[in-house]
C-alpha cells in the first residue's frame, strides 16, 4: 500500500473551568499536541443536508495508515480539517504489516 498523503494529526486537550472542574469540551488549539503521518485518503461521499437557513455540505472521506490514530482526533490535510468519526480499525494480517481504517468527516456552510 502506498501512502502519499501527509497528514497532521491533532490530538485534543481536555479545558478545565475556572474552577478546576473538568468539562467535556476538547480543546483542538495551538497547544493541542500535533503529529505527522502519511496514509491515503480516498473521497468516499458528499451530501447536503436541507436545514432552514443554512446548506450545509457533508463530505465522507477514508484514511488507510500504518500510524496509530484514534477517536475525536483531527487530521489536517491540503487545507481542510477531518473529523475522525468512531473508532479506527485495526487490522494485523497475518503475515503482515497492521494498518489502520478510519471514516473521516467534514461539514462546510
Amino acid at each position: 500500500m502506498q501512502l502519499p498523503h501527509r497528514l497532521i494529526v491533532i490530538t485534543p486537550t481536555e479545558k478545565t473551568d475556572e474552577y478546576d472542574n473538568p468539562t467535556p469540551r476538547l480543546d483542538y488549539g495551538p497547544d493541542a499536541p500535533r503529529r505527522e503521518i502519511w496514509g491515503q485518503l480516498q473521497p468516499t461521499g458528499s451530501r447536503e443536508d436541507p436545514e432552514p437557513g443554512r446548506q450545509p455540505v457533508i463530505s465522507s472521506w477514508r484514511l488507510f495508515t500504518f500510524s496509530p490514530i484514534h477517536a475525536r482526533e483531527r487530521v489536517e490535510w491540503n487545507g481542510r480539517t477531518l473529523d475522525v468519526q468512531g473508532e479506527p480499525a485495526a487490522w494485523a494480517p497475518r503475515p503482515g504489516r497492521t494498518h489502520y481504517e478510519a471514516s473521516l468527516s467534514t461539514v462546510e456552510g
